[in-house]
């Protein structure tokens, strides 16, 4: 979510219902950062920004590798040219947002700032809504591990946690199913993230420390530690490179905990139950764990906009509303995500531990 300058785009104080233009810069400077700090997916997404007056279909271009050229060159004798393959992927942006209603009353004799409160609260809808479109198009990848007895086949199998641990009291713990991640992405020569998207005004990147990142619900937490070699947050020997919700690290792997990322409910077996979440306690709750190497995946906006436009709309008479009683708070934005490459991305469904 960038915020744009002032001049850029046909900008009015009609565009923003009854507030001015620089009154609407202002209360979208303190939204965007709340927004931007309940951003997860899009942190590690490849960024693009679609024009204004250029349609909305988002384009994004993949290149693949060329072949190993490990036969020798004959004297006099021109080899085989390669061919440069490009894949184009497309999705298209879409319009999202939401308001709540006001009354003259409201306005009026509430001893609380209600339009503060109401465009910090938007906010932190806007943020929400944003990273979980971005997890539902994440998790639709098709490459995918099920944490699940010998024998199983899918999701519906699926009883055992990310540690491997049939029961709570007996169950062993292992990095088998991580690894098992590990290997496909490496075998597919997938790099692991070296950046992250900067939560500034403009679309920027930071270094992070070397690793695939992995993201999932925060039920996750307590059967992560049990993961042989798992390093909580806590001990990292240096802080300053924590990402925002991060909960540790396995393997090459460094786990972001979001309650974005929701369960599949009652999607697993029946096994386990007794000893692990479930909505419905008849089957567990099968939980994704989202995998990412570099350019797995991809976000857009559309430019020339304001990334996120709130309005103000204030109770005043109208042919619908003859004696000014109603109005309303608004916030609307444009997103679309993609999968960008299947191969770089790798989607892990497990059970979690239910206390006892």
């Amino acid at each position: 979510m960038a915020l744009q300058d002032g001049n850029v785009g046909t900008l009015t104080g009609s565009s923003y219902g009854d507030l001015s233009r620089g009154d609407a810069f202002k209360i979208q400077k303190k939204m965007l950062p709340i927004a931007k700090r309940l951003l997860t997916f899009g942190k590690f997404a490849q960024k693009e920004t679609k024009p204004q007056g250029e349609g909305l279909e988002i384009r994004h271009r993949r290149y693949e590798r060329l072949p190993i050229a490990d036969q020798a060159i004959a004297e006099g004798v021109t080899p085989d040219f390669d061919n440069l393959e490009q894949v184009t992927i497309r999705h298209t942006l879409e319009q999202f947002g939401s308001y709540v209603n006001v009354t003259d009353v409201m306005m009026a004799v509430a001893t609380d700032p209600m339009v503060q409160i109401i465009t910090e609260r938007q906010a932190q809808q806007a943020g929400e809504t944003v990273d979980f479109l971005s997890y539902k198009y994440a998790r639709a990848g098709s490459q995918v591990g099920y944490c699940r007895s010998a024998g199983s086949t899918g999701r519906l199998d699926v009883d055992l946690t990310i540690a491997g641990m049939t029961d709570t009291s007996t169950g062993t713990a292992t990095t088998k199913f991580l690894d098992q991640a590990i290997r496909t992405l490496e075998r597919n020569d997938a790099q692991k993230l070296k950046s992250q998207l900067d939560a500034s005004d403009g679309v920027s990147t930071s270094p992070i420390r070397e690793s695939y990142i992995a993201i999932c619900h925060t039920d996750l937490r307590q059967d992560l530690e049990k993961v042989p070699g798992y390093v909580p947050v806590e001990q990292y020997a240096d802080q300053s490179d924590v990402l925002d919700g991060e909960m540790g690290s396995a393997r090459g792997i460094r786990f972001i905990g979001t309650t974005q990322a929701v369960p599949f409910k009652d999607g697993g077996d029946t096994a386990n139950v007794a000893n692990q979440l479930s909505t419905g306690a008849s089957n567990s709750d099968v939980y994704p764990v989202i995998i990412l190497a570099q350019d797995a995946f991809g976000c857009a906006t559309l430019g020339g906009k304001d990334s996120l436009t709130s309005k103000v709309v204030s109770p005043k008479p109208s042919s619908g509303d003859p004696l000014g009683q109603r109005g309303h708070i608004s916030w609307s934005t444009w997103f679309s995500a993609t999968v960008l490459q299947n191969l770089w991305m790798y989607r892990l469904e497990c059970a979690v531990t239910k206390f006892a």
